[in-house]
């Protein structure tokens, strides 16, 4: 399956996807998520055991961890990048859900908010942000697209990409994951 395919996939089956990194020999105890994953390694490796079965994947290759597999993670020597899709059959993200999705992934978690109407000209970052909204709303306008979050949603803002916002008029409370995109060797 190439890149393509395996995102058209996340998207025909209802996953979240996320783009993400893992330091250099980082490993996760035995543990389950409360979500369905699926992950394409993009670079690096990463093996993951389950049923006392380990299994690496590099880049190209993909795997499936359902919701409550127990499982370990260990990444290799260059670190991994990779995108995960994450689907939660059990409702909506909890905040608690996607402060901890963050502080596995290495994000620095942030509570921030911005005044009623503020608004930033078109800017990137030199880091990938994840943003789920608390209160309030804001407008992400990419690629001449403009997307309107509210409580409960989340996006993702890769680092480098071209973006304007613009806050509704009760202004905007949110929680940001700030991570320094890291690269592995592919």
């Amino acid at each position: 399956m190439d890149r393509q395919d395996f995102e058209s996939d996340l998207k025909r089956d209802g996953f979240r996807m996320v783009f993400a990194s893992l330091k250099p020999h980082q490993k996760a105890p035995n543990h389950c998520h409360d979500f369905d994953a699926r992950l394409y390694v993009l670079g690096g490796e990463i093996t993951i055991t389950r049923d006392n079965q380990a299994e690496t994947f590099r880049a190209g290759q993909c795997c499936e961890v359902p919701a409550g597999c127990m499982h370990t993670e260990e990444v290799g020597s260059e670190g991994v990048a990779f995108i995960s899709g994450r689907r939660r059959n059990g409702g909506p993200l909890s905040r608690e859900a996607f402060e901890s999705d963050l502080r596995r992934e290495g994000f620095e978690i942030v509570n921030g908010g911005q005044p009623p109407s503020f608004a930033e000209d078109l800017h990137a970052h030199d880091f990938d942000a994840r943003i789920m909204v608390l209160s309030g709303e804001i407008t992400v306008t990419r690629d001449n697209k403009a997307e309107t979050f509210r409580p409960g949603d989340h996006c993702e803002i890769l680092a480098g990409c071209q973006h304007t916002t613009k806050v509704g008029p009760e202004g905007v409370a949110y929680i940001v994951g700030r991570a320094q995109r890291r690269a592995a060797a592919a």
